[in-house]
């Protein structure tokens, strides 16, 4: 084998994050599930108040970009840990909308 990769396979901090992938590919796939509990608890509550629940905006906003974050960990492209190794990601504007949906100008 190259030497290169001998080391590599040596190196503990590799090691470290792939357990650390590990860990947050399974917290990923929780977060997806709460994302579909949470839609579905919103449709629930836009038939009852014929609006979403603002707190749930604000959450779910929060889970989708904790979703992202650790894709991009998990992808490479962030060296960053989510959460609980660095900060609860907030959203962009404090009703959690879509910035881009029509109607929300």
């Amino acid at each position: 084998m190259d030497e290169k990769v001998v080391n590599n396979l040596k190196s503990e901090s590799r090691w470290l994050r792939l357990v650390f992938m590990v860990v947050f590919g399974v917290v990923a796939y929780l977060a997806a599930f709460l994302v579909m509990l949470i839609a579905l608890i919103q449709a629930v509550h836009g038939f009852v108040m014929s609006e979403p629940n603002e707190r749930l905006l604000t959450f779910s906003a929060g889970v989708n970009r904790f979703i992202y974050q650790i894709a991009g960990f998990l992808t490479y492209n962030s060296d960053v840990k989510p959460y609980p190794f660095s900060d609860w990601p907030q959203s962009s504007n404090s009703a959690g909308k879509v910035v881009n949906e029509p109607g929300n100008d």
